[in-house]
């Protein structure tokens, strides 16, 4: 699921090939036990980072059958807690990204301190198709970048460190992301995204 180097410098680097190191329930699971290590070893620098291929293709829509609003919701705000926590850790955080990062995973390239993104990759975000409000405050900090798409602009957004965040901000972000998977249909919106996405690729 993943893999920790451990030392002054510590890697956490997303090992789900097959599935595009989607973010699975274990996998965010494993995530968050990571990081109640990373809190009480206190390393100088976290380093996040997937493969060649993909640093994270989002969330897992495997399964979708077995789910329920109820989840799928718990699952979201999971993901939600992970950023926050991410963005929290009493460390410097550097997100290491040479493939693909979408959705929830892009969002984990946006709550580290620094971003090391290859020129090839770009960051994509389809919540907004499932009516899903994951990372929209953190997004805020990219600005036009984001919303142009330049990559000129991208990367030199993406190079800065991430700004201080105030606390209300968290807030903010996760009570943005409650209020969106509370809508009943959650349930139906990602099944009905889905099947449009003819690779199924993961969210």
């Amino acid at each position: 699921m993943i893999t920790v180097d451990r030392g002054p410098v510590w890697t956490l680097t997303l090992d789900r090939a097959d599935r595009a190191n989607a973010l699975s329930d274990e996998m965010v699971a494993a995530l968050h036990h990571a990081l109640d290590e990373v809190d009480d070893a206190r390393p100088a620098v976290l380093v996040l980072r997937g493969n060649d291929r993909h640093f994270a293709a989002g969330f897992d829509l495997g399964g979708l059958a077995d789910e329920t609003d109820a989840s799928l919701a718990l699952r979201f705000l999971r993901i939600g807690t992970l950023l926050q926590r991410l963005i929290a850790l009493p460390c410097v955080t550097v997100a290491v990204a040479e493939g693909a990062a979408v959705g929830a995973g892009a969002d984990l390239v946006l709550a580290c301190d620094h971003r090391l993104v290859a020129s090839s990759v770009t960051l994509r975000f389809p919540g907004s198709a499932f009516g899903v409000a994951l990372g929209t405050v953190r997004r805020a900090e990219l600005g036009d970048a984001l919303v142009t798409g330049s990559p000129a602009g991208l990367s030199a957004a993406l190079a800065a460190p991430r700004p201080p965040r105030a606390v209300h901000d968290a807030d903010a972000e996760i009570a943005a992301l409650a209020r969106s998977v509370a809508v009943p249909g959650l349930h139906d919106r990602l099944t009905a995204f889905a099947s449009t996405t003819l690779t199924k690729e993961p969210a």
